[in-house]
């Protein structure tokens, strides 16, 4: 009997115990469940920072031969340049050529009209 008022005595006290331990484990469920989110954050950001890097040392890797291909882009390109330019040179002579020859051809064309016609002249008089 002794002990039944000892528990009853201490029912309250238990209850609050419960009560208590019940609201004080809640926020640290709520605190657990955010520091996981916050740690999952973090593995992501991590994975995506891993993933940068990759890309950017894949970059950096075709640095290097791209720079030898321009140069070597650049170089075939002078040679044709330097190729080409005797080929232009000819042509601007061929084109020069022609001028000339059409200039001629009106000479002549004109001379030969005249010609005639003075020749006439010298036939009937």
């Amino acid at each position: 009997m002794m002990l039944e008022i000892v528990d009853l005595a201490f029912a309250p006290l238990r209850f609050m115990a419960r009560l208590v331990e019940h609201e004080l484990a809640r926020p640290l469920e709520e605190t657990e469940h955010d520091v996981l989110d916050g740690v999952n954050a973090i593995r992501h950001a991590t994975d995506s920072i891993e993933h940068h890097v990759e890309v950017i040392e894949g970059l950096a890797t075709s640095v290097g031969p791209l720079t030898e291909a321009v140069h070597q882009l650049t170089a075939t390109m002078n040679d044709l340049v330097a190729l080409l330019a005797p080929m232009a040179a000819a042509e601007g002579g061929v084109k020069r050529a022609e001028r000339d020859v059409e200039r001629a051809e009106r000479f002549f064309r004109f001379r030969h009209h005249k010609d005639p016609a003075g020749a006439e002249d010298d036939h009937a008089g």
